[in-house]
């Protein structure tokens, strides 16, 4: 037995307002995401709106990966 359009849409909107309102929060509390957001306001970045550009660039693959690896023909 199939549910309603509107009730399925009612529980998709519960779902996603107990994970932004409560899930979210509470990740906020954990000790390890605390220190990084605190990290992240010291440096001057707001983590809300952080993008990618202002993230440390990541190591390029080294050398001997690169002869191994081939990701396209």
């Amino acid at each position: 037995m199939s549910r309603a359009p509107s009730v399925r849409l009612a529980i998709g909107l519960a779902a996603v307002a107990a994970i932004w309102g409560a899930a979210l929060p509470a990740l906020l509390r954990c000790r390890g995401v605390a220190r990084h957001v605190a990290r992240m306001e010291e440096r001057g970045v707001n983590p809300a709106a952080m993008y990618y550009t202002e993230l440390e660039r990541l190591p390029l693959r080294p050398a001997w990966l690169e002869r191994r690896v081939r990701l396209w023909p």
